[in-house]
């Protein structure tokens, strides 16, 4: 358990930030949500809804990206996961 820990402080990489300023992101609209309900009928219910559901592509890249930290080096992999987001993100903006 130290080790996940110290490879979470302390090996960041792109992948990691970006998944956790997502979790930070919905844990902060959850919250707002049960100080500030909605009113009936808005579309704030289903917008949430679809970032809890749609956090499961985050929480899928994150594992991977630990498990991947443990046999490449943080700083390789921050290129390599900046290169293959940067050409899929080109891909569907050119497409």
């Amino acid at each position: 358990m130290k080790n996940f820990f110290y490879h979470l402080i302390r090996r960041p990489t792109f992948i990691l930030i970006t998944s956790a300023l997502f979790f930070i992101y919905v844990v902060f609209l959850i919250i707002y949500k049960q100080f500030n309900p909605p009113k009936i009928g808005s579309g704030y219910n289903m917008v949430l809804e679809t970032l809890l559901i749609s956090s499961f592509i985050p929480l899928g890249l994150f594992i991977i990206d630990r498990l991947l930290v443990l046999k490449i080096n943080n700083i390789k992999l921050s290129i390599i996961e900046i290169i293959l987001i940067g050409c899929f993100f080109a891909y569907c903006f050119f497409n």
